[in-house]
């Protein structure tokens, strides 16, 4: 297929670019984490317990001023605009029969079209990617204080944008460490990025690092081979499969630095940017395949590697394989073809649809609106549910985690304080074991419902234990413990959803055992006032497993797990 020879402009790509997004950000529904960030942009903050603020800054910017998706999106689809542009200066700001080749394989990069609606933060991740190239490239060519200044400021959008950013500046200045360690202006891109991103890492030591605890430790299950096969697997199709070809003779056989002279590159090289593409694309991939061998991964975690891949195979095509274009272009086409039909699909009404519509969350969430009739909603268990709920209807929703669930920015807000003592719609998991409970269907879970008068918020209760366990514990045996709970306001609990006390062993595996303790000394917890909860023992499971355990001591609801994080864990040894 020949490239077309017709002279166009790189402004009516971009426009078109533009104008597909903002349609589709009109009419597609929105993903769960969406209206997680949106809930992120209602309270903007130097961090989040997930990630930096760049996502809220993007929703904040139109939330309040347009209706529905399409407020909640439009930041995302300027940020998509401003990529697609950084873009085509990276490409060398190509014209003609380039420009077409250029655009194809850009439009033909799945995760350009994700990100360039969808309001997550890898939107500002790849725009503050190609940003970072942009002023790397340049300091590269001219390592000048001026031009370190202005690489410095991507490095700190980049780790505002997400954690992944980390990996792309280390993987970036790698094989050019020595020479750029020679250069003041890379000392004042670093120092001055480091600098920058100062306000977030107060807010994270104010909060006692959640972001970095739950990344760095809250992601470690013991490994599965499916976990590195579904990577390998997802690496496969998400760069454009039909590609793959082409890109892998990018690098075994083109380009300025060819791939066996990569590995052979020294720290003191001239600087190449394709080298540092190469470096890019190798170290990435290589660094999440690693991260298989502690959990799952997610297809978007190298969501940003579209952009050196495109780069690198369209310098190949232009300079050293002009024979490729064609058949490039052609397979590009096809791709964008693919894509622009899954957009449309996702675009249509429901009623047009053959199938159940993705991330139609708008029909359950009215009914359940209409069953909480302005009752607050609070849900078990799913941050996603609450916030796509708020979304939807407008109406109050929160969420309380307990120990079968991750923490999440809910957690750290006290918002939820205001429905202390109030009555409410509790929307439960299906394992919620409570006779009142009403089933209730969401677009893809069962779940239950009941109304709960008096409802008690035990977020801000804190829990010590002036008598707890030895340092060494054996299976089976029975020790004395003393639970003490504290929080500002009073707490009853005997109401018409009662909470008791739990112990929580958690075992080095990953797997955990939980037991209610029934008998409480109290039955009120007075505001700031130490008060004994439990005063009795608990038995070690008889089939703890040797090793270490963590304990902690929790309440939680009557049918449900221990909500989490209420005590410190004390770490003991299992002797059997």
């Amino acid at each position: 297929m020949e490239l077309p020879r017709k002279e166009i402009s790189p402004v009516w790509f971009l426009l078109v670019w533009f104008l597909l997004n903002l349609l589709q950000a009109a009419f597609t529904p929105l993903d769960a984490d969406e209206t997680y960030y949106w809930m992120y942009a209602s309270r903007l903050d130097w961090g989040y317990f997930d990630h930096p603020p760049a996502v809220a800054v993007l929703i904040s910017l139109g939330k309040d001023w347009l209706p529905g998706t399409l407020g909640l999106r439009l930041g995302h689809v300027v940020a998509g605009a401003a990529t697609v542009a950084g873009m085509w200066h990276l490409l060398g700001r190509p014209r003609g029969k380039l420009l077409w080749l250029a655009g194809a394989l850009v439009a033909a990069q799945p995760f350009l079209h994700v990100y360039g609606f969808i309001a997550t933060p890898d939107g500002p991740l790849l725009l503050f990617s190609i940003l970072y190239l942009l002023a790397y490239r340049r300091f590269l060519h001219g390592p000048t204080l001026a031009n370190g200044a202005l690489w410095g400021l991507t490095m700190a959008g980049l780790l505002y944008s997400k954690y992944h950013g980390v990996m792309l500046i280390f993987f970036s200045v790698l094989p050019y460490l020595w020479w750029l360690l020679r250069k003041p202006g890379a000392w004042l891109a670093a120092l001055g990025g480091a600098a920058l991103f100062l306000p977030h890492m107060y807010w994270q030591y104010a909060n006692d690092f959640p972001s970095f605890r739950y990344h760095l430790s809250g992601r470690n299950d013991a490994y599965e081979l499916k976990y590195t096969l579904e990577y390998l697997l997802n690496q496969l199709v998400i760069f454009s499969p039909l590609l793959l070809f082409y890109y892998v003779m990018t690098f075994v056989k083109s380009g300025p630095v060819k791939f066996k002279e990569l590995v052979n590159t020294k720290l003191s090289a001239t600087p190449d940017f394709a080298t540092v593409c190469r470096w890019l694309v190798i170290g990435f991939l290589l660094f999440f395949l690693y991260t298989t061998t502690k959990g799952g991964t997610e297809a978007q975690w190298t969501a940003l590697l579209s952009i050196p891949l495109v780069y690198l195979l369209f310098e190949t095509a232009k300079d050293r394989f002009p024979g490729w274009q064609p058949r490039i272009y052609l397979l590009a086409v096809i791709t964008i073809g693919i894509l622009l039909l899954a957009r449309l699909l996702l675009m249509a009404p429901r009623q047009w649809l053959p199938f159940e519509k993705p991330f139609d969350h708008e029909p359950w969430t009215e009914r359940l609106a209409e069953r909480a009739d302005g009752l607050p909603v609070m849900v078990q268990n799913s941050y996603r549910l609450a916030s796509l709920y708020e979304f939807y209807t407008g109406n109050p929703a929160w969420t309380f985690t307990d120990v079968q669930y991750r923490l999440n920015q809910y957690d750290l807000w006290t918002a939820d304080t205001i429905y202390h003592g109030q009555e409410v719609l509790l929307l439960g998991q299906k394992t919620w074991e409570y006779p009142a409970g009403t089933p209730f269907r969401t677009q893809t879970r069962d779940m239950l419902t009941a109304r709960i008068a008096d409802f008690q918020v035990a977020k801000q209760l804190v829990i010590t234990t002036p008598v707890t366990l030895p340092d060494t514990v054996t299976s089976g045996d029975i020790y004395p413990v003393e639970i003490v709970g504290t929080i500002p306001r009073r707490f009853g609990l005997a109401r018409p959803l009662p909470l008791r006390p739990f112990v929580t062993f958690h075992y080095a595996d990953g797997t955990m055992d939980f037991a209610q303790l029934n008998e409480v000394a109290t039955a009120v917890l007075m505001p700031n006032e130490p008060t004994i909860i439990y005063s009795r023992t608990i038995k070690i499971p008889t089939d703890a497993p040797e090793g270490p355990v963590e304990v902690e001591f929790g309440l939680g609801y009557e049918g449900m797990p221990p909500l989490r994080g209420q005590s410190d864990r004390k770490s003991s040894l299992i002797v059997r």
